[in-house]
């Protein structure tokens, strides 16, 4: 039943026309959403124009005015704004038009299209911070061009003006950074630009980004051992850096941490290692075939040093050995000392000195089994390993 009064509404009627508009300059927005952010990049290098971007979206953004009929119907709408702001944009009103641009998303926080325009106006005046916070937006707003957003911004981080600005907000922003980062390693970007971008990051939480991984086995291949292992400890929760020294985990406890600069177990079919509750390291070697056990690769700085090993025979070790070997990183040849495992029922220490040299800047130290003539099971317990300075021994 009608309410008396009411006054019915048809298509001449004002406001199924405003509906009508709307509906229309949704679709027209959603043809925008799909086609202008995937435009960021495109250029090789991140525009700072904003008719870089926009430009492909003229023809479809509204523009004949109007606003001021549709804010009388509605006075806290949006659009109106962004309508009447991209219209005066177009006509170079710059300043007027960031105005009114700025209120609408402010009105309507999802309004994509005015996020955008306003991205590139902050770009075009080299204002990075305004810059990122919209981009930040359009990269929660808009998943489908998240790839093209970080693809723009890894090229935006490599150009030295936005770099301050890029790394404080790196550090807000775990997610983001994360994207970024990966761009920047496979653009093969300079190392340094990603380790400041991952060194801004707020706190410990123990979670590690694949950004972060990535870029320590990055700097490895590249022999930039240094880098890759402060990348490396800036990973690691808080709980885990009182166990940072010359050897990482030393007593064995399954300590967090990425690799190589963790201890990496090589369980095959010849050989099994297995951590023991409480600390330390359970090894079977059924000494038919040569096995490779466990290793880690260090960092140690030019000097000599003892390394030391406590372990003790489990019952079952006959003729077959385990033994510690320390090379100059993966060069085999470079030899820089040798124990073997000792065979007794109770724990015993043994090892051996090395120096490292200048030309030297990592080591990996690794655990074999090497099966004798005869071949026998070697049953093994490693407790603790540690190196100690001889230079500094306190």
């Amino acid at each position: 039943m009608a309410v008396r009064g009411a006054r019915q509404m048809t298509l001449s009627d004002p406001r199924i026309r405003l509906i009508s508009m709307l509906v229309v300059v949704g679709f027209f927005a959603a043809t925008i959403l799909l086609s202008v952010p995937f435009d960021l990049g495109r250029s090789g290098r991140f525009p700072h124009r904003a008719d870089e971007v926009l430009g492909p979206a003229h023809s479809w953004l509204p523009g004949m005015g109007g606003a001021a009929g549709q804010l009388a119907w509605a006075p806290l709408a949006a659009f109106p704004l962004w309508e009447e702001g991209a219209r005066l944009g177009r006509r170079g009103e710059t300043v007027r038009a960031r105005r009114l641009i700025a209120e609408a998303v402010r009105r309507d926080p999802q309004l994509v299209d005015a996020r955008l325009w306003l991205a590139n106006d902050a770009l075009q005046h080299r204002l990075y911070a305004r810059a990122l916070d919209q981009l930040d937006w359009l990269y929660t707003l808009v998943r489908p061009a998240r790839p093209q957003i970080s693809v723009a911004l890894a090229q935006l981080a490599q150009e030295p003006a936005a770099q301050s600005s890029i790394i404080a907000f790196a550090s807000r922003r775990p997610l983001w950074r994360q994207s970024v980062v990966s761009e920047l390693l496979r653009s093969n970007a300079d190392p340094a630009l990603i380790f400041a971008l991952l060194g801004g990051a707020d706190g410990r939480n123990g979670s590690t980004l694949v950004g972060e991984s990535s870029l320590v086995a990055t700097l490895v291949a590249r022999g930039r051992y240094d880098q890759a292992y402060l990348a490396w400890v800036a990973a690691l929760p808080a709980s885990a850096l009182t166990s940072i020294g010359y050897v990482y985990d030393a007593h064995f406890r399954q300590l967090p941490g990425a690799l190589p600069f963790n201890w990496t177990l090589a369980n095959s079919p010849d050989a099994s290692v297995d951590f023991v509750n409480g600390g330390g390291l359970e090894i079977s070697y059924f000494g038919e075939k040569p096995a490779h056990l466990l290793d880690q690769l260090l960092v140690l700085p030019p000097g000599r040093y003892r390394f030391i090993a406590t372990a003790h025979s489990l019952g079952s070790s006959e003729s077959s050995k385990i033994g510690w070997t320390l090379f100059c990183g993966d060069d085999q040849t470079r030899l820089l000392g040798k124990a073997d495992v000792p065979v007794a029922p109770m724990p015993v220490s043994r090892g051996f000195a090395f120096a490292v040299a200048a030309d030297c800047p990592a080591q990996r130290l690794s655990l074999d089994g090497t099966p004798a003539d005869i071949s026998g099971a070697a049953e093994m317990q490693i407790r603790t390993v540690r190196i100690v300075n001889l230079d500094s021994p306190g």
